[in-house]
Parts: C-alpha cells; structure tokens; sequence
C-alpha cells in the first residue's frame, strides 16, 4: 500500500508563485515501511514536482518526479550492457518491464523467488510492470472477455487476470499496472470503447481482489488503467469509476488507450493528448502518482506535465535508435542547445538545400541528390524521421567530423563522430545502435532533469519553447 502525501492547494491565479513546499505532519511520518508518494510543489504554468520513496527495493532511494522510466526488452535495457547502461542514468533508476516478456516464464520466475530485477540483472533498479510493451505496437482486435492478449516469441498468449497476477507475484515489482484491454485509438468506434471499458472494469476488480488475498502483491502498488479512448465523454465516465473503486487498493494511475503503442503514440498532437488527459484526471483526487508510457515526442511530453503526469519512460529514445536516429532537439535552457545557430547546424541535413559546402549551395543537381539522399534514408527498411532528431543513414554524414550534437556531454558525442558512426549504421555493424541508444538516453535524461528544473524556477513555458524553437521551419 503506498503512503501518500500531498499538498492540498488550488491553482495560482496572474502569474503567482508557485506552491511551497510540502511539510510532513506526525501522522505522514508513521507507517514508514510503505511506499510514499510526496507532490513538493506545483509550478504556475502547470506541471508537479513530486518524490518517491520508500520503495520495495530502495527503501532509502528517493526518486524526483516527473521521471522517465528505462523501457526493457526482456529486462535488459535495448542495445545496452548494465555497464552501459548505467553510464547514462543512476544505478537505482526505476525500469520498465512489460509482463508480455514475461509470461511464458512465470513457472521459472517464480522458482527463482528473487523477482524478475535480479532475474535481468538489474537488482539495483526498481520495477514496474506494465501490461503491454509501449516501444512495440500492439496488434489490434485480439482482446476476448476472458483475458487479455499479450505477443510474445512464440506467439500469441491470452492472460486472465488469475494468471496475470500469479506473473506479477513472480516478478516482484514496486508496482504494476491492473490487467486491461487499452486497444483503443483516435479511429476506434464507440462499440469498441465500450468494451474496451467493460473488458478493463471486470479484470480492475479481480486484480483489486486479487491484490487484497495476497501478501507479495501487497509488497507492490497497483495502478489502475485510464481509459477510454479519444472520447473525452467516455474518459470522464471511466474515471469515474475508477474514483468509486479508490478505497479497494488503487493507488495509482495508467494513462492508457490513446494509442496502441509504437509509433502510434509519436505522431498524436500534444493538444489532443493533453486534452484526453484532462478529462482523465479531472474527476480523480490528485494526489496519486499518475504515468503515461509511450513514444510521446518531447512536445507531447511537456503537455502531459503540463496536466499532471508524472512518470513516462524511454521509448521515445529507443524507437529514435531503432531508426538509426540521433536526437538534436533543445533539451534544456542552456546557451550551448538553445542557440538558434547550434540547431540549424545540428539539423541541417533536414534542410531541402543542404549545405554541407559551397559547390552544395550552388548546385540544382547536386540539391536534387541531397533530397533523393533523403528520400532514400526514409524508404530504407522504412525509416522515418522527426524535427527532433538527425538520420544517420544520410550520406550527407559521410564527411562531417563532428559529434551527433555539439556540446553534448554523452560518451557517443565525446568520443567519436558523425562520420564514423554514419559508417557503422551503413555496415550494420552492431556498435551503431549503442553509440546512438547511449546519446539519445542521455539527451532524454538531460531532458527531464530540465523539465524538473523548470518546473521548480517556473519556466516550463520557456523550455517548451526552447524545444519548439530548436525544431523551428522543419
């Protein structure tokens, strides 16, 4: 059960200052075996510092929000040894693990007994399990009433909540998210929805009931799934329901059924995201830690903080790797990434009249190469491109001795070359894509460290448009 605490507080009116800091009363100090989800403050523009701690393996960690998760394949963060890995985030950073990878080892996990983060070798790390894989797009039209269908290596695995809940007792998360059919985007019917809804509300109250009778899910904290599809009506009768079950076990949120995972969660306005979420967290108390995970691009992101969620994670990075892509986007405040000219540079292959030198400039024919160069870097194996990032299959790369972004501090940027990675993503040599997962999970760590510093000097409004700006005319 987590402890929660919060700061009762209304919405600053004509630009006042944010909220001070929350301070802990006797009765907050008690029970300090429980997890505790504490909001610091809340900025003027919107978005909310919180903390968490007290978690089942870090019970002297405490974790600022908002925080992005690491996404896992299998437990291991994608292309990254945990040496690797953790020369970009923290040792106790949280992970992701979606239960799909998991469930045809339930048997072998839980003869393990020590949970699946020590299982992947990740011990340092707390867990949340979520149902499906937000770096993977989940196929549609496979959800039945008697359970949930989940893709695995060998194929297709319907999960009841009964068994669902035996996966989770295996992997010993922090906490997890309640079984739930979230197979809903902007193009699902109102039949669907429906029984999206009526799908999610039964299995909400096996795992409510399941959570209860057993003393290792009780060790976790289950968040319920905040759904409803793109119908902002059916959002808010959700949560409703939901708000009604509160006093049963949930203690906490899942932003779900926007999208179905993959790369159907980049492309979604912020406006509309922000706009579902609203409608989503309005009817509910919001002292509870709400997550959303999914490939939101960063502008997306910043709408969501904007409303009130608070934890994400990295598969907007990794889906920006598996396309063999460099993120270049403003991550922060700071001169060296804010400065128009920086970014001009750092998304020049972008522009239809290239520039790499001056026979480049001048030439038609050689403008019509640099934009068949890019055609073709989109069409390979069915890339694509954002404004927020760089292609590194371009062959306008070939020459350029320079970082993947200048002035980034990652051991990619530091170390080698656009040249030379340009090179190992042509060769599909297998260092390309660790070279790039390294960069882009630094730039999206250095990301959220600046949200948090935004929220906390009030300029979240400016870092939103230190990120537009660097994207500017793409």
């Amino acid at each position: 059960m987590i402890k929660r605490l919060f700061i009762n507080f209304e919405r600053p009116r004509g630009g006042q200052a944010p909220l001070t800091p929350f301070s802990e009363s006797e009765e907050h100090k008690e029970s300090s075996e429980e997890m505790k989800f504490t909001v610091e403050c809340v900025g003027k523009a919107g978005g909310r510092i919180g903390k968490i701690s007290n978690l089942r393996g870090q019970p002297d960690m405490i974790h600022e929000t908002p925080l992005f998760l690491v996404t896992t394949l299998g437990g291991s963060a994608p292309h990254l040894t945990q040496d690797n890995l953790h020369l970009v985030v923290q040792k106790e950073r949280p992970i992701c693990v979606p239960a799909q990878h998991f469930c045809d080892h339930s048997k072998t996990l839980t003869a393990f007994k020590k949970g699946v983060a020590h299982f992947a070798a990740l011990k340092s790390h707390s867990v949340c399990v979520s149902v499906q894989d937000p770096s993977k797009a989940t196929p549609s039209g496979y959800n039945e009433k008697r359970g949930i269908s989940l893709w695995t290596y060998s194929g297709r695995q319907v999960l009841s909540a009964e068994r669902y809940l035996t996966l989770v007792e295996a992997m010993q998360p922090d906490w997890y998210e309640s079984l739930n059919d979230a197979d809903t985007d902007k193009e699902s019917s109102k039949k669907r929805i429906t029984k999206s809804i009526a799908i999610s509300s039964s299995l909400l109250d096996q795992c409510i009931e399941g959570h209860k009778n057993s003393s290792e899910l009780q060790k976790a904290v289950l968040f319920a799934p905040l759904l409803g599809g793109h119908s902002e009506l059916d959002r808010r009768r959700w949560a409703k329901e939901v708000a009604e079950r509160l006093s049963g076990g949930i203690e906490g949120f899942s932003l779900l059924g926007i999208h179905t995972n993959g790369l159907t969660a980049e492309n979604i306005e912020p406006e509309v995201a922000s706009c579902l979420a609203r409608s989503s967290l309005d009817p509910l108390p919001p002292k509870y830690p709400r997550q959303s995970f999914g490939a939101w691009n960063p502008l997306t992101v910043l709408s969501l903080i904007e409303v009130g969620i608070d934890m994400f994670d990295s598969s907007f990075p990794f889906l920006v790797t598996e396309r063999r892509g460099a993120l270049t986007f403003a991550s922060s405040l700071d001169s060296t990434h804010s400065n128009n000219t920086v970014n001009q540079e750092s998304f020049k292959h972008q522009d239809k009249k290239f520039k790499s030198d001056e026979k480049n400039s001048t030439g038609a024919e050689d403008d019509k190469k640099t934009k068949d160069n890019k055609e073709n870097c989109l069409e390979e194996e069915g890339a694509i491109t954002s404004p927020f990032e760089i292609c590194l299959k371009e062959e306008s790369n070939f020459e350029l001795m320079e970082p993947l972004l200048e002035g980034c501090a990652c051991y990619s940027c530091k170390n080698f070359t656009r040249s030379y990675i340009h090179h190992l993503v042509k060769v599909n040599e297998m260092l390309a894509p660790v070279l790039l997962m390294i960069h882009n999970l630094h730039h999206w760590n250095t990301f959220f460290e600046s949200i948090r510093s935004a929220i906390k000097e009030d300029k979240l409004d400016e870092l939103k448009t230190a990120v537009e700006a660097s994207i500017k005319g793409l």
